[in-house]
């Protein structure tokens, strides 16, 4: 899968590789373009060798993917769209006196 990174591939079983293969299938469809890389955090594995639940989010500052996995593969997709508040990059967000009005 060319949105996962070798590593964290490796720390995956193959029914959460395969699982997340289609998920990032599923989130192109939804959103009509590909959210790049996904990035992986890992729970603690609670059986020696059996594998690690996994959390997996890819965002493109417009719409964000999170997928839930347990060892099986299975969880839950959620695709949600972004409403940006806060962009300290963004100058115009700012009034005068460089206050934003979310804070």
């Amino acid at each position: 899968m060319s949105n996962l990174w070798l590593e964290q591939q490796k720390q995956m079983t193959e029914r959460q590789v395969k699982a997340l293969t289609e998920a990032d299938a599923r989130v192109e469809k939804i959103c009509g373009h590909d959210l790049g890389r996904w990035f992986v955090a890992f729970e603690t594995e609670i059986r020696p060798g059996r594998g690690r639940d996994l959390s997996a989010w890819a965002s493109d500052g417009e719409y964000m993917a999170t997928q839930y996995l347990d060892v099986y593969g299975h969880g839950s997709l959620v695709v949600s769209s972004i409403d940006v508040m806060h962009n300290d990059a963004d100058e115009e967000h700012f009034d005068e006196e460089g206050n934003c009005e979310h804070e």
